[in-house]
């Protein structure tokens, strides 16, 4: 339980600090002065006043602000103008270009990790010519599962045809009739096994229910930033093309809220020191593409009020930057409620159904495995 505790700071915390420091630079950048930076939330611990900046460490360390001087929204009816230094006194683009800092700092942090990652174990090989026929994971209530195989036995044969490669593999699997003869190796030893025709699920009559054991070839260090960054892109399109699905399909989208998280994390740490620091640079990208979606009261919200600014010279009224700020607020407490729920039907209610579908080819997009 302590373990996790202490996993669950470790991760959080450079994701809130990483991306207020985003705020924070972004003001530094525009002249904008900051009167507090803090981590966390609730009673100060600890602070120090440097220059016009009073740095801080809160009781609550699950989250934190960059406090700007001045307000947000300065009042058109004001009877003062904002002094040069406030928030309010800067031009749109500045504006704009704080509130999105952040974020992009979140992608930057996520970046970094990815990119270290990828230099340290390699790209995964996503060509199935390349990869040996090796067993990764073994998807419960499918064929695999009753016939004793285990990660990293290598298939050897089906139906007394050999294969070399994941693609002979999955070949041979798709051109399967009646019972399923494989032969496999395992620490050297060749090893056979039978799948009787009535043990194949009907829904998916060509699925042995294996993933492919992933294999890694070394890049070098700028094919290293590069791939980083592109795990950014691929994991921000992965997401929203989900969620796009979800809404198009008329389905509930599979948010994860603060126990799902939590959860994940507390696996996390027992996998490994890489999936450990893999998780922080996934989440870093959730937080920094959250922050972005044009909700009022996020990132986002903000920085599509003053991208309206920049193109009508004006910002909206007090009456709707509130109306706003309340839908926002509402917007935010169904999310954080439904993806709670979510996390307590997934995490302790799962269903005991079969699995609805797995992966057989690793270049293919991820699919989610139900059991």
């Amino acid at each position: 339980m302590f373990l996790s505790i202490v996993a669950i700071l470790i991760v959080l915390s450079p994701i809130v600090i990483i991306h207020e420091f985003g705020h924070y630079l972004a003001c530094r950048l525009t002249g904008i002065r900051v009167n507090e930076f803090s981590f966390g939330f609730g009673r100060i611990l600890w602070h120090k006043k440097v220059g016009d900046t009073d740095y801080q460490v809160r009781l609550i360390p699950f989250g934190g602000f960059v406090e700007p001087a001045g307000p947000m929204f300065h009042p058109a009816n004001a009877p003062e103008s904002p002094k040069p230094y406030e928030f309010a006194a800067k031009p749109w683009y500045s504006k704009f270009f704080m509130v999105i800092n952040g974020a992009l700092f979140n992608y930057l942090l996520a970046a970094c990790i990815f990119s270290v990652l990828i230099f340290i174990k390699g790209m995964p090989e996503d060509d199935p010519i390349k990869m040996a026929p090796a067993v990764g994971s073994i998807a419960a209530h499918y064929p695999a599962e009753n016939i004793d195989l285990k990660e990293g036995d290598i298939i050897t044969s089906i139906n007394g045809v050999a294969v070399s490669n994941w693609k002979e593999l999955m070949d041979a699997l798709a051109a399967r009739e009646g019972d399923l003869q494989l032969g496999y190796q395992r620490e050297g030893k060749d090893l056979q096994a039978t799948v009787k025709e009535e043990d194949f699920n009907p829904a998916s009559p060509k699925v042995l229910g294996i993933t492919a054991l992933p294999e890694y070839h070394k890049v070098s260090v700028i094919a290293s930033v590069g791939y980083g960054f592109y795990q950014c892109y691929y994991w921000t399109k992965y997401s929203l093309q989900s969620l796009g699905k979800s809404f198009s399909q008329k389905k509930a989208p599979e948010l994860a809220g603060p126990i799902g998280i939590v959860n994940v994390i507390h696996q996390a740490v027992h996998r490994g020191i890489l999936d450990f620091v893999f998780l922080i640079a996934m989440l870093s990208v959730a937080v920094g593409m959250f922050n972005l979606f044009p909700i009022p009261i996020l990132d986002g919200g903000y920085a599509l009020v003053y991208l309206w600014e920049g193109i009508t010279h004006k910002l909206p009224t007090e009456k709707t930057l509130n109306v706003a700020v309340n839908i926002g607020l509402y917007i935010l407490i169904l999310l954080f409620v439904y993806a709670s729920y979510s996390d307590i039907k997934r995490i302790f209610f799962k269903p005991k159904t079969t699995v609805e579908q797995t992966v057989q080819d690793p270049s293919a997009e991820p699919t989610h495995v139900q059991e």
